[in-house]
């Protein structure tokens, strides 16, 4: 277990030094690991769909016959409306689906489609899932084919029975029809034939005994390759299948015109006379897929990769492409990625908490673990998780065995809104279109994908939000809670008959969802919280303000009102000096404007007697009058020469602002020295605003870095 945290923790930080890399919403990331490399000898097939985040997603059964022999289904409007007629009364499988629930609105179409009767379910951006006969189909990873290929054969988008197959429909259709792996890809590859694309994508479709994965990157083209148990490949929305002999007909299946496609569009790599195509090189592009390639090996092997970047892999495909060449003889399949260890399934969950890769894009994933020598019903077991996974658990089910599933997966929710003002109620924070807080629905708490989804971003974004970070301790104190929380799941599902799976399944998930709620409580209680309702936690000032009335210099205008834009008087600056001196002996005030019984009176005799603060004529202090920045400056400057503080010159000139010519004579030996104790700093556009009112705001913010300072 040493080892195992030791290895997790390198991975975490070397992601976080690549996690400032764009990532956007087509952020789906697969990894393959062979059985002969996996400690229990199994094959793990790992896909997370990332699309977008905040938008609920339900895990669903669909009971076998939903379709009859001769049906027709119509996949969604927005991506093709694909007709396709079934061949059987279709079979019982699992899969996830968009809500379509909350307000009968299919979110891809817009088309008002429940009508509360089963039977008229819209299947809505469908993905994952695994079928009676023990048929898994992952959700499709996007990728890109280049555009010179796809002049020469272009996606579908029309057809006389719609557009080409869809990748939301690939797991519908083939879930519904396939009673094996082979059979399963070699339907999607007909319909690639007779239908064509909507879009480009990788897919895996595997069983117990076999695992296929398929790239197309244009409109009828495609390679399958059969996986084996020898290989470790990554795949970030990039095409991934590399140099490829195509006479190993036992283990790829191609479209006959692969490679004249490629030749007509000018991009063709490899060797014709050897029926040898650079699937990538020839349809593709040369992209490793921003940060969560180079993560992902560094995971995996960080002496190998450790200075490998993204610049590096997109010069060097071969390090990560899937060939079946060496020496221009066929070989069986590989890659050339190597891992520094026997891999186990923890390895498999960490490598979905990298920051390049568990984010708050993430929607659910579903890990196929592949048993060859078991019975047809525990011979693949789903590792499911929901939302953001980067602080996440994997909860194990056999899926052809459940005949429920956890209420928390099947809440119905409304998306979220986004807002520039801070919510009272639970949010989190997106940097789009220039930062919004993102507002959770009424009931998120009840949804498992919200929970996850809540918790990751509130972690991530908790500095935008509230105006504090998470510490490393408590971003450490959730990891570990959630893995403590993992390992018992592992071992309870080892010990678990599998007939049990259903109701053992809702438990565990049930007591996933409780914790990702109590690890969000647990942050938020831990949150700085504003005295005052007029302070947002995550305003510029709310620290300052904290730290002033903590330390009883400044209070509030009332018990629950701070007044930040407030101006703040002459009087009140003496009081907050004479408090931060400790309040020594004073005489009396010897101004005709300051009453011997005013609240302030003390300390505008001391101030005066002390030179820090004199009056305005002869017998006039002018206690109520406005401080402005200029008059602050030279008032705290009087006061560090009475304690004798030395500041730093940072050597900043006076004249580079903007507004310099309008510093009163008499101020300026004060506010070049408080500018250059960093004491006050320009107000925007560069300038020091010197003639404005000091605002409460800006008071507590420059006498809490005077504070700090000395």
């Amino acid at each position: 277990m040493k080892r195992f945290r030791k290895l997790l923790t390198a991975a975490l930080v070397t992601a976080a030094l690549t996690a400032t890399a764009a990532i956007g919403a087509s952020a789906c990331t697969t990894i393959y690991v062979g059985g002969n490399l996996v400690e229990e000898g199994t094959p793990f097939v790992a896909r997370t769909e990332d699309y977008g985040a905040d938008m609920n997603k339900l895990w669903m059964i669909t009971e076998a016959g939903k379709w009859n022999a001769g049906d027709t289904y119509v996949s969604c409007s927005a991506y093709g409306a694909m007709e396709w007629t079934f061949t059987h009364d279709s079979y019982r499988f699992t899969h996830f689906t968009n809500d379509v629930f909350y307000d009968g609105t299919c979110p891809e179409c817009g088309e008002k489609i429940n009508t509360g009767n089963p039977e008229d379910f819209h299947y809505s951006y469908t993905e994952f899932g695994t079928n009676e006969k023990g048929v898994s189909v992952s959700a499709t990873e996007t990728i890109h084919g280049n555009d010179a290929v796809k002049a020469v054969d272009p996606l579908v988008k029309t057809g006389e029975k719609g557009g080409g197959i869809e990748e939301t429909d690939i797991p519908t259709i083939i879930l519904a029809e396939a009673a094996t792996a082979r059979e399963g890809v070699e339907l999607l590859c007909q319909i690639y034939d007779t239908y064509g694309a909507f879009f480009e994508s990788g897919v895996f479709v595997c069983d117990q005994n076999e695992g296929w994965y398929i790239e197309n990157c244009s409109g009828t083209q495609y390679v399958a390759i059969k996986l084996n148990n020898d290989m470790i490949f990554i795949e970030p929305n990039i095409a991934i299948i590399g140099q490829i002999d195509l006479d190993d007909t036992e283990n790829i299946i191609a479209s006959e015109k692969l490679i004249e496609v490629a030749k007509q569009a000018g991009t063709f790599q490899g060797d014709e006379a050897e029926n040898i195509i650079d699937f990538k090189a020839s349809y593709a592009d040369n992209s490793s897929g921003n940060a969560r390639m180079p993560d992902g090996l560094k995971f995996l092997n960080p002496e190998k990769y450790g200075q490998v970047d993204s610049q590096y892999l997109d010069a060097n495909n071969e390090m990560f492409t899937i060939s079946n060449v060496k020496d221009g003889k066929i070989v069986p399949l590989y890659t050339n990625i190597e891992a520094d260890r026997e891999l186990d399934k923890n390895d498999i969950f960490n490598f979905y908490k990298l920051s390049s890769v568990g984010k708050e894009s993430n929607q659910e994933i579903e890990i196929f673990q592949l048993f060859e020598d078991r019975p047809l019903e525990t011979g693949t077991v789903g590792w499911v998780g929901v939302g953001n996974m980067s602080n996440n658990v994997f909860v194990p089910y056999y899926p052809m065995l459940l005949t429920d599933q956890y209420e928390g997966y099947q809440v119905s929710t409304a998306t979220v809104t986004k807002t520039s003002e801070k919510p009272d109620s639970f949010c989190t924070w997106t940097t789009r279109d220039g930062g919004k807080y993102v507002v959770y629905p009424e009931n998120w708490r009840d949804s498992y994908y919200f929970t996850f989804e809540g918790l990751g971003g509130y972690i991530k974004y908790a500095e935008q939000i509230t105006g504090q970070p998470i510490s490393d301790a408590d971003k450490q104190y959730v990891l570990d809670q959630m893995d403590a929380l993992q390992q018992q799941l592992n071992q309870e599902f080892a010990a678990m008959d599998p007939k049990d799976t259903t109701k053992v399944g809702m438990d565990m998930a049930k007591r996933a969802h409780e914790k990702g709620l109590e690890m969000i409580d647990y942050l938020l209680a831990k949150a700085p919280k504003s005295s005052f309702r007029d302070v947002a936690t995550d305003s510029w000032y709310f620290n300052a303000v904290n730290y002033v009335t903590e330390k009883g210099i400044m209070s509030g205008v009332s018990q629950d009102t701070f007044a930040p834009d407030d101006s703040l008087t002459r009087g009140m600056i003496a009081q907050m000096l004479y408090t931060l001196e400790g309040k020594p002996e004073a005489g009396e005030p010897a101004f005709a404007d300051v009453a011997t019984d005013a609240w302030y009176a003390k300390a505008v005799a001391w101030v005066n007697e002390k030179g820090i603060l004199n009056g305005v004529g002869e017998d006039a202090f002018a206690p109520e009058e406005a401080v402005t920045r200029e008059q602050l400056a030279v008032i705290l400057s009087n006061y560090a020469k009475l304690k004798e503080h030395k500041a730093e010159d940072k050597g900043i000139d006076l004249k580079s602002y903007g507004d310099y010519a309008s510093i009163s004579s008499w101020a300026l030996e004060g506010m070049d020295w408080a500018v250059n104790a960093g004491i006050i700093s320009s107000k925007g556009e560069n300038t020091l605003a010197p003639t404005d009112d000091a605002t409460r705001a800006e008071v507590a913010t420059i006498l809490m870095k005077f504070m700090e300072s000395f």
